[in-house]
């Protein structure tokens, strides 16, 4: 691996110096000393995630979804409403990454994919990418959680789901933009099909 040279430039930004002060296995945090784009001097933080983030959207043929609730450490064992999500290698194909999450989380295996949304999920702080897809052709397989979840899962009509996002009972970034995304496919569907 080459040694970083500083300074370096990064768009507008300037690099001065850059040092990890934390990693594991699955995020590095690191606190560079910068000049911002109008040349003031200061430091920034950035949390570099090593997976990739996955969700998927199981769609049945009578218009139903699987939610999955469970726990979440950083917001004090808050309990969320989710799509089926997990994480990623970088150096995975993504589609396999989506399959092994919606049979670990709810026993599902699927014939059709798409890749929906892809986005950054905190781009102000993180390095975080997430690729949301749906998953249709659906047939039911054991479940095969990971050791470390704890989860609940729920079959529920996509109207429903919708309904809870706009209510705000859905509050994860990516189970909110997947379902919105969804959301506005169908309609837009609907609408061409009617021309």
């Amino acid at each position: 691996m080459s040694k970083i040279k500083f300074p370096r430039m990064r768009g507008s930004w300037t690099e001065l110096e850059t040092e990890v002060k934390y990693s594991n296995p699955w995020i590095e945090v690191s606190e560079s000393k910068v000049l911002n784009p109008n040349g003031g001097e200061g430091i920034y933080g950035v949390v570099k995630f090593k997976n990739l983030a996955i969700g998927v959207i199981p769609i049945d043929n009578e218009g139903y979804t699987w939610l999955v609730g469970q726990e979440r450490y950083p917001f004090d064992g808050k309990f969320t409403w989710e799509i089926v999500e997990g994480g990623g290698p970088l150096d995975v194909d993504p589609i396999i990454s989506a399959k092994r999450e919606l049979l670990e989380e709810t026993g599902l295996k699927a014939q059709e994919w798409e890749l929906i949304q892809e986005m950054d999920l905190s781009n102000s702080a993180t390095t975080e990418v997430a690729m949301i897809y749906t998953a249709k052709n659906l047939t039911m397989h054991q479940v095969d959680p990971d050791e470390t979840e704890k989860l609940q899962v729920k079959r529920v009509k996509l109207e429903e789901v919708y309904d809870m996002v706009r209510n705000g009972e859905i509050v994860d970034s990516l189970s909110v933009a997947g379902i919105l995304k969804l959301q506005l496919m169908t309609f837009e569907a609907q609408n061409k099909s009617e021309f």
